[in-house]
């Protein structure tokens, strides 16, 4: 199956630490996305950190995210671990950078997929979050 890679940036008027709590909590970022989000098992710690598992989508369409490497204000990594067939080696990343008197965040996604299917939710997948990205309130 060959691999698809999404990666989406958007820019914000605000501090890297706001946008970094207002997309790391599970729970909110069903507004994001634009579909149901709950935190279903809370990480080592944080709530949200590493180890936390988000459902998302509503049943019997649901996968399972689970945080696998948490840099407070840096960097967010995630991958399915639930669900999501026939996709495969679904994994996530969210990158947070300054940028002037703002910041950037980098969203990417990597999965493996049959090539009609995986093209088109490489397309659904980009066009989410450039839109979702755009809701972000810090």
């Amino acid at each position: 199956m060959p691999r698809y890679h999404v990666d989406v940036a958007q820019q914000f008027n605000a501090p890297v630490e706001a946008v970094f709590r207002a997309l790391a909590d599970h729970n909110k970022l069903g507004r994001v996305l634009g579909i149901p989000v709950k935190r279903v098992v809370n990480g080592m710690g944080e709530i949200n950190g590493v180890g936390s598992v988000r459902r998302m989508g509503l049943w019997p369409v649901t996968v399972e995210e689970t945080v696998v490497n948490v840099v407070p204000n840096r960097t967010i990594d995630y991958r399915i671990s639930k669900g999501g067939a026939p996709l495969s080696n679904h994994e996530g990343a969210l990158h947070f950078s300054p940028a002037g008197t703002g910041s950037r965040v980098n969203w990417q996604i990597s999965f493996d997929a049959p090539p009609v299917l995986g093209a088109v939710v490489k397309q659904v997948l980009t066009q989410g979050l450039r839109l979702g990205l755009k809701r972000v309130k810090p």
